[in-house]
């Protein structure tokens, strides 16, 4: 950057004096703005000294300086930025290692609900949702479906008509059976997971599946409740069997998945 056109006649003392000044507070800025040492500023000093005393061009010399304390403030702040940059990325991933994303919150919440329900391990890679949702099918088989039966087989005659379900049959297959204790409807997810070779979008899908199926279950029970208790029959005795079926289609976000 050059400060004077070419002229014919040199610089006169105060044009000199008011650049020197403008140098000297580029110095300033600089030494202020980023923290560096006044010896820059010294240096300077030293060097407008030398010019005189070997009777350099002046105004190539303070030209040449001007340009040089304003490249480096330039430099020195893109450098600033890309640290400050660099410094913010660091940040925010300690951020997100300290603390888990919204996927991780939303997983150890859906965590904490479950446990509460028994767990039936029927294979080590399992999904930990599975393992516990049908852990709770089948503590529900054995402690509170006999009541729910009777109370259903007692009054879907009339109250369901058209909509009368074999639901003994149904919960057979959600609980475990055969050599090797596996449900019938996880048997296929079982297979998959003791394959190394089934890509683990498909273990996925079918574990999406296996509880979707659950669900249609156990709100096609609650409905069938409903529905007799919306014609005046005295709910109490099934009460707190229903209950624990609401909880578990309730902690596992599954009462929304219906088929009807």
């Amino acid at each position: 950057m050059k400060l004077f056109p070419k002229r014919k006649q040199k610089l006169k003392k105060p044009e000199i004096d008011a650049v020197i000044d403008k140098i000297r507070g580029e110095y300033d800025k600089y030494i202020v703005t980023f923290h560096k040492p006044a010896t820059l500023k010294q240096a300077f000093e030293n060097r407008y000294r030398t010019a005189l005393i070997e009777g350099m061009d002046i105004e190539r010399f303070l030209n040449e300086e001007i340009a040089a304390v304003q490249s480096i403030f330039i430099h020195q702040k893109k450098i600033d930025k890309e640290k400050k940059t660099e410094q913010e990325k660091e940040r925010q991933k300690a951020l997100r290692k300290n603390q888990p994303d919204f996927a991780d919150q939303v997983l150890k919440k859906l965590k904490d609900k479950i446990i509460v329900y028994p767990a039936l391990k029927f294979h080590k890679d399992a999904s930990y949702e599975i393992t516990h949702l049908y852990g709770a099918i089948w503590k529900f088989e054995k402690q509170h479906w006999p009541s729910i039966d009777n109370f259903i087989s007692e009054n879907q005659s009339w109250a369901l008509r058209g909509e009368k379900k074999d639901f003994n049959n149904e919960i057979w297959r959600f609980i475990p059976s055969g050599e090797n204790g596996i449900p019938v409807v996880l048997e296929r997810y079982y297979f998959m997971l003791n394959r190394s070779d089934t890509p683990l979008k498909e273990i996925s899908y079918e574990a999406q599946q296996c509880i979707k199926q659950a669900a249609f279950l156990l709100n096609d029970i609650l409905w069938s409740c409903n529905q007799i208790i919306k014609t005046g029959i005295d709910s109490n005795i099934i009460e707190k069997n229903l209950i624990y079926v609401q909880n578990i289609v309730e902690d596992f976000r599954i009462k929304d998945l219906k088929n009807r």
